[in-house]
């Protein structure tokens, strides 16, 4: 067989069209929790807390400045 995806495809095109929908779900769902998994990780480690710090520090600093804007989703 293929590379990992090829073999991924093949096994969702073989699927009735509702079993498909539902493992692309879950697979969304597996990449989404291993993203979060990886920044919990970065968070937690002691070699980033300085500079996660500074971050956060120089964020309020532009915050009481006014250099800040705020969010609109529609121009995201």
């Amino acid at each position: 067989m293929g590379t990992l995806s090829e073999e991924a495809a093949q096994i969702v095109e073989a699927l009735p069209p509702d079993k498909a929908k539902a493992l692309i779900e879950y697979a969304r769902y597996l990449a989404e929790t291993a993203d979060r998994e990886h920044w919990d990780r970065q968070f937690r480690d002691p070699r980033y807390e300085q500079k996660l710090q500074q971050m956060a520090e120089q964020a309020r600093e532009e915050f009481r400045t006014g250099a800040t804007a705020p969010l609109d989703p529609d121009e995201l």
